[in-house]
């Protein structure tokens, strides 16, 4: 890894880690936790030394994007899952979807993935370390690092129940009688599990299942060997890291140990330590929570690069299903700008299925039960979480994105299609970073045969593709190329428009209920990009006196190439139309004319 050096660096580094450390842990001397971790670092104590975090440029734009998959969610007979993503991705993604998030590849014992029982190697049937950094010599790889708890069969458990260092030390327990009334769960069973242990019984704290038990921040010597792994993770060609259900890290009884202050600056300390010597290394992450506690993620510019945009996916939902854009429009106007050097993931589908909790206090209770109703309508499930005082709440919806828009609340199927390809589009649009899940690149329908088999509700959106069956679906036509092949066209349009950079200007447009329409300014204000959504299945009449297109300046779609000749007309929408209006010349072309081929091959 390199190293960024400097003496003065060094000191304003060591001061910034010393008061984080010293503030999340008063019991221990800060000085000894600084050398610990100028040690792990490999960095000497005198003399040159790293410069502090917030020095080091953070670079994304508009062509970058990423895919959202499991490493074995595209394998082959007789091949390594990972060698399997790469042929694939070098394929049929890597012009429009330059990024990959890898879902957990080490050895699990339950959760998919989520129940890690080593962290210092890969399940053999992924392949290798050396396949992770064969990878990342074609993409941008993000890795996922479960922060909050390990696998009941990881030898750091096994160490607990046997009283032996050093995982006697590593395992969060609770007292008899602790008040664990106000803890925050997005899981229905009881949170503490009593095991027996060679120093007698524990209330081992069990957040997620009683196969994840969680881990004791409380000491030091945990965030010492969670650094052990982001700086491993690093050495082999991890850019980007995803912490898993950090905002549950910091428990305390009597608190909702929840978004706690320690958590905020453990992350912020990962992050001062680990870009010391990887300038480059980007965190992310994934807090499944309100839209306002989301967004303390990004802290003062200096804890996660990137935070996920979890209330877009309800919204978005309830937007093309409803034909109505008050939701997202409150939502969209609500978000601030990310701060310099921070953006977005947005995203509309992933592994987890599609989280309510974000859209609590944004979509009315009556309309969340609405689409709870019409996930099980469209063959999904839905999970519940407990809440304070008792009771439960919709958590996530476990079905495919294609599957819940195949149909709206008013039970027209028409325009499936047109719904999904508007889905990713909006989130195409909106500031900050686009990811499309590997179910949504193949517009997936419910996995019935994977959730009976065994089930687990997510493994309806949790197919495994072999290569040969994924290739032959793209290449054979039908629904699933012809989604393929417009998100691919409008990947490629997004990228050579500088109003598309994750961090440049967006506005929300009031353009009343049925249309969405967000503009967006390029940093150096040469592009303007008026991005109009029609969410009904009806024609739709757009008034361009309401979006300010400058009159010297020439206007087109840059989706259907046509040029907008009156600034002060009328245009009609289609059913599900999208337009991206723009002030440039219309070098996107070739590319529109793919997408509109693929749009007139679709079925009436």
């Amino acid at each position: 890894m390199d190293r960024v050096v400097g003496t003065s660096g060094r000191i304003a580094f060591a001061s910034a880690m010393r008061n984080l450390l010293a503030d999340v842990y008063p019991q221990h001397d800060p000085a000894l936790l600084v050398r610990r971790v100028f040690e792990e670092l490999d960095l000497p104590l005198e003399g040159d030394g790293p410069e502090p975090a917030e020095e080091s440029l953070r670079k994304w734009d508009q062509r970058d994007a990423f895919l959202i998959t499991y490493g074995d969610s595209i394998s082959r007979n007789g091949y390594q899952g990972l060698k399997s993503l790469r042929d694939f991705h070098q394929k049929w993604l890597k012009d429009w979807l330059p990024g990959i998030h890898i879902l957990p590849f080490h050895p699990f014992t339950s959760d998919d993935g989520f129940s890690v029982s080593d962290f210092t190697t890969l399940r053999p049937e992924l392949g290798t370390w050396d396949d992770v950094e064969d990878l990342s010599k074609h993409a941008k790889v993000m890795a996922d690092l479960v922060a909050n708890h390990i696998s009941a069969s990881h030898e750091w458990f096994a160490q607990f129940l046997a009283g032996q260092e050093p995982g006697v030390g590593y395992i969060k327990t609770a007292n008899d009688g602790d008040d664990i009334s106000q803890v925050v769960r997005p899981r229905s069973h009881p949170l503490l599990n009593t095991v027996e242990t060679a120093l007698g019984p524990k209330n081992v704290w069990c957040t997620f299942s009683y196969d994840q038990v969680d881990l004791d921040y409380g000491n030091p010597d945990v965030f010492f060997e969670i650094l052990k792994i982001v700086l491993d993770y690093v050495s082999h060609g991890v850019t980007v890291i995803r912490l898993d259900a950090i905002g549950f890290i910091w428990k305390e009884a009597g608190t909702p140990s929840i978004n706690a202050d320690q958590t905020h600056k453990i992350i912020k300390a990962l992050r001062l330590a680990a870009n010391a010597v990887a300038p480059d290394l980007v965190f992310i992450t994934e807090t499944n929570l309100p839209m306002v506690e989301n967004l303390s993620y990004f802290g003062q510019q200096d804890e996660a690069h990137l935070i996920y945009n979890f209330s877009l996916p309800p919204v978005i939902l309830h937007a093309l299903l409803s034909g109505r854009s008050d939701y997202i429009r409150k939502c969209i106007m609500a978000m601030p700008p990310a701060p310099a050097g921070c953006t977005f993931f947005n995203f509309t589908a992933s592994h987890d299925g599609i989280g309510l909790r974000p859209a609590e206090n944004i979509v009315p209770d009556d309309d969340i039960l609405q689409m709870t109703e019409h996930a099980r309508k469209m063959g999904g499930e839905v999970s519940y979480r407990s809440v304070a005082g008792g009771g439960q709440r919709p958590y996530e919806l476990n079905v495919t994105l294609f599957s819940m828009l195949a149909e709206s609340f008013a039970g027209e199927r028409t325009f499936g299609m047109e719904r999904f390809v508007m889905s990713q589009a909006i989130a195409m649009s909106l500031e900050g970073i686009p990811a499309i899940y590997v179910q949504s690149i193949f517009a997936s329908e419910n996995d019935q045969n994977g959730y009976q088999q065994t089930g687990i509700p997510r493994r309806l959106n949790r197919k495994i593709w072999q290569l040969d069956e994924a290739e032959a679906v793209l290449e054979t036509p039908g629904l699933p190329q012809q989604a393929f092949g417009q998100l691919r066209a409008l990947m490629s349009i997004r990228q050579g428009q500088p109003a598309f950079h994750p961090n440049a200007t967006q506005y929300t447009l009031n353009l009343g209920s049925e249309l969405l329409g967000v503009w967006r300014q390029s940093h150096l204000n040469d592009q303007s990009i008026f991005c109009v959504f029609n969410l009904t299945g009806e024609t739709q009449d757009l008034d361009l006196s309401r979006i300010n297109l400058i009159m010297n300046e020439g206007w087109q779609d840059l989706i259907s190439g046509k040029v907008i000749p009156d600034y002060d007309g009328i245009m009609t929408l289609a059913p599900y139309q999208i337009v991206w209006i723009s002030n440039l010349d219309g070098r996107h072309r070739t590319e529109s004319r793919l997408l509109q081929r693929y749009r007139d091959a679709m079925p009436v």
